[in-house]
C-alpha cells in the first residue's frame, strides 16, 4: 500500500512531539507507522478514521476523546504517497479538546 518513495512529514510546531525531518521510503515509513501504532496502544491512545482537510486519515484520541494527533494520507495510483502528521496544538485546537502528548508519555514512563 506504500509507494516506494512514500514520505512522512511531522508538524509539532515545537510544542508537541513530532518527527523533525521527513521520513522517506517504504521500509522506513512502515517501521515508523508500526512503531507509532504500538506506542499509541501502550499509552492508551486509540485511533479512529477521519477526513483531514478532505483527505483520508486518522485522529489519535484518548478515552476522554481528547485529540493528540491527526494524520492525513495522500493516495495516488492506489498507493500511499504522503503522510502528514500534526501534533501542533495550535493547529488541532479547532477540532475539540486536546490531549497533551508529552504528559501522556511522561505518565507512562513512570
Amino acid at each position: 500500500m506504500l509507494a516506494a518513495d512514500v514520505v512522512v512529514y511531522g508538524d509539532g510546531g515545537g510544542k508537541a512531539p513530532s518527527w523533525p525531518k521527513p521520513i522517506v521510503g517504504r521500509g522506513r515509513v512502515a517501521k515508523l507507522i508500526a512503531g507509532t501504532l504500538t506506542q499509541a496502544k501502550e499509552v492508551g491512545v486509540r485511533f479512529r478514521a477521519a477526513h483531514i482537510n478532505g483527505q483520508p486519515g486518522v485522529m489519535f484520541v484518548d478515552d476522554e476523546d481528547r485529540i493528540g494527533a491527526v494524520m492525513s494520507v495522500d493516495v495516488a495510483d492506489g498507493l500511499v504517497q504522503t503522510i502528514r502528521g500534526v501534533t501542533n496544538p495550535d493547529k488541532l485546537a479547532h477540532l475539540g479538546p486536546l490531549l497533551d502528548a508529552r504528559e501522556v508519555l511522561r505518565k507512562n514512563r513512570r
